[in-house]
Formats: structure tokens, C-alpha cells, sequence
């Protein structure tokens, strides 16, 4: 839980939100999209009955690329949306500097999920140690043999295709799910990509190819890629308020550029208040 997002929403009276959605490879990328769009209209229409929603944000972070319907309300994407590249149709090493690992008990695992109807799977709270956790074998798996756009996509062998082929051979149904490749992006709401340079699962330039995919189809983008932030690291600091805390750990560079952060949502918040009063 991002809670130095949550309570930064408290402060300013704003309501969070946020979905709890399926995960792949148990489901599909478009489980996982759907998810967020029911989540988005359930606010809007649900919500909206009740409250003066002027403004929604998303929060997602994305194992590759994603989509977003187009709203007549202002949506920020927080987080980085991951172009569909090299990274994730070649073979790598371990992530988060962890040894390699034997993944052939894990693909015959992934290959039975295929076949069968697997437990959907929500939200998965970080395990005391990601080297012993059978899940993280999974993610290191798809990680370690590309297979990433293979699940995302519920498509086998799309990766070792797209690599060999290019991104002309994601089929034409699924190519949805991939806007950077495909010209969606433009259909973007505002975005903010936040994302380490030290990071260790996903290489932050990655964000950087996807700001300039975005900003090329006209979307506004707010960058920020702190040198110090590890994959994640939002997420794991506890129940921390960044702007009224003075612990030591929140002088940091990358705790300064969630400060940063905040500043562009107050200002597409304001910007979003006057464009209604006028």
C-alpha cells in the first residue's frame, strides 16, 4: 500500500481508492485491465450519485504496457507503463540481484496453469524473503525466460515471436494490451511515469522510451526518476505521511521526488478546477 500516497490524499481531503486486481498467470492481462476499468467506472458512477468528483487518478503499476479508456474527466496514470521491448523478449538473469534459479519445475507449473482453471489470485502482501517464496519464483520465471507478453497477451510463444519477428506478430486482438508499440497511447489521460534509476527488477529506462512514445502522440507527461529508488520502494516504507514526518529516510532523493510528485497532482487538480469554473 503506498501509504505516503494515501495519506497525502487525507491531507488534502481527497479520496483514495484502489483496485484489487487479478493477477497474472493465473489471469490475463485483459482480467487485469478490465479490473481497473471497473474500478474507475465504479467511482465515477457510483461515487459521483453522492460526492463532486472533479478529478480521478489511477494508480497501476504495469508488468508491461497497459491501456485506459478515454474519459471526459482528468486521469493520472501514476507509475510507469513498460514498452514492449527487448527486456521483456529476451532471456536475463534474476531480478532484484538474486541468483538464478532452476525454472524448469516452475514452467511445468506455469504449463499446467495453461491447461487448466487456475484460483484467481488478488493481491499478494512482499514475503520476508523473495528468494523462499514460491510466487516470487513465478514473477523470476517470467522474468528470467521472457515470458512476460506471453501471459500478458494469453498467447504462447509471443515473446520468442515478437523477437524474432517484431511487434507486428502480437495478433491484432490483443494488441490493445501493448499502446506503446501500437499507437494507443494517444488516447492517454495525463501521466506521471515514476520510476528508480536503481532499480533492479526493471531497468528505468524503460519509463524514459515510454515518456517519449507518450509525449510523440501528444500526451502530457510528468517525469520523475530518483537515482536512489529501488523496485517498489513506495510501497514498503510503512506508514509514512512524506510531508509532515521529519524522519531521516524521507531526506532522501527519492522520497523528495514523490514530494515532487504530489506538487504535479495539486497542479492538475488546480488546472482541473479552473478549466470547470470557466
Amino acid at each position: 500500500m503506498p501509504y505516503w500516497l494515501v495519506n497525502a490524499c487525507v491531507n488534502r481531503g481527497w479520496i483514495f481508492a484502489t483496485p484489487d486486481y487479478r493477477l497474472i498467470p493465473e489471469s490475463s492481462g485483459d482480467d487485469v485491465v478490465q479490473d481497473a476499468v471497473d474500478t474507475y467506472q465504479w467511482v465515477l458512477h457510483s461515487l459521483s450519485t453522492h460526492l463532486d468528483i472533479q478529478c480521478l487518478w489511477l494508480s497501476r503499476n504495469d508488468d508491461c504496457e497497459s491501456r485506459w479508456a478515454k474519459t471526459g474527466r482528468s486521469v493520472v496514470n501514476l507509475r510507469h507503463a513498460r514498452p514492449l521491448n527487448a527486456l521483456y523478449t529476451t532471456k536475463r538473469a534474476n531480478i532484484f540481484g538474486q541468483p538464478h534459479i532452476d525454472t524448469a519445475p516452475v514452467i511445468e507449473q506455469l504449463t499446467a496453469l495453461r491447461q487448466s482453471r487456475p484460483q484467481v489470485l488478488v493481491g499478494y502482501p512482499w514475503p520476508a524473503d523473495p528468494s523462499r517464496d514460491p510466487r516470487f519464483a513465478i514473477i523470476a520465471t517470467l522474468h528470467i525466460e521472457a515470458l512476460f507478453p506471453d501471459f500478458i497477451a494469453g498467447v504462447p510463444g509471443l515473446s520468442e515471436a515478437v523477437a524474432e519477428q517484431g511487434v507486428n506478430a502480437v495478433p491484432p486482438a490483443q494488441r490493445h494490451l501493448f499502446p506503446l508499440s501500437f499507437g494507443g497511447s494517444s488516447k492517454f489521460p495525463p501521466t506521471v511515469l515514476f520510476h528508480g534509476k536503481n532499480d533492479s527488477a526493471v531497468p528505468w529506462h524503460l519509463s524514459q522510451v515510454a515518456w517519449e512514445k507518450l509525449c510523440e502522440h501528444g500526451v502530457d507527461v510528468y517525469i520523475e526518476f530518483p537515482p536512489d529508488a529501488e523496485h517498489g520502494f513506495d510501497a514498503r516504507t510503512g506508514r509514512v505521511d512524506i510531508e509532515r514526518d521529519n524522519a531521516d529516510i524521507l531526506t532522501a532523493p527519492s522520497f523528495e521526488g514523490l514530494r515532487n510528485v504530489l506538487k504535479s497532482l495539486d497542479q492538475l487538480v488546480a488546472a482541473t478546477q479552473n478549466a470547470k469554473e470557466n
